[in-house]
């Protein structure tokens, strides 16, 4: 598989444990950020009621869409671009929008743009799920998390462990409320949101 990622095949079963419980019927998901694909196809092959439509920024495309075409199983939309940094989003609606370790990866104002324009495409009552570490009033919920943020910040100085509160506070005005707020395994958690109907 090109580009394989370790701790993307270490969490997925974890994961997994958690959409199946909150996607128990036909779904239509959009995953942000799905990199070479591994929870893409992982995933959907478990979740076979789901139509799973993966998405990354076009220089990554290439590696995902081989990776899907030669392991992808039959509910796994053709990759799509999706640039946090750009305005066009997909035209279509979801019932789910999933993002696995994207918030800290990102710049907090593409993190910002991820909440509000998930909310946008996500039918009413559906969910945005969000995976990995998080801080809660400051805090981080371990050292090796404060450890992983210093990292981050050295690599990216605009990356970083991102507050919960300031996610609540932009999933709020985007007009979703947290319904779970699930401890994961290896010092992560998995927020789900849920758009309130109009």
């Amino acid at each position: 598989m090109q580009g394989f990622s370790q701790a993307a095949d270490n969490n997925k079963a974890a994961i997994l444990a958690v959409l199946a419980e909150w996607l128990p019927n036909q779904t239509k998901l959009l995953e942000i950020g799905s990199g070479a694909g591994q929870h893409a196809i992982h995933l959907a092959a478990a979740l076979n009621h789901v139509l799973w439509q993966p998405s990354d920024r076009e220089i990554v495309l290439p590696a995902l869409t081989s990776n899907i075409d030669e392991y992808g199983p039959a509910n796994i939309l053709g990759p799509i671009t999706l640039d946090l940094a750009a305005h066009t989003w997909p035209a279509q609606t979801y019932n789910c929008v999933y993002a696995a370790n994207v918030m800290h990866i990102v710049s907090s104002e593409l993190g910002e743009n991820l909440i509000r324009r998930a909310a946008k495409v996500l039918t009413d009552e559906g969910l945005l799920a969000l995976y990995g570490p998080f801080k809660y009033a400051g805090d981080f919920t371990t050292p090796s998390n404060a450890d992983f943020d210093l990292w981050l910040k050295e690599r990216d100085a605009q990356s970083g462990v991102r507050d919960v509160e300031w996610i609540l506070d932009l999933a709020t005005h985007a007009g979703l409320r947290l319904v779970e707020d699930r401890q994961m395994p290896a010092n992560n958690q998995m927020l789900i949101f849920q758009k309130t109907a109009d």
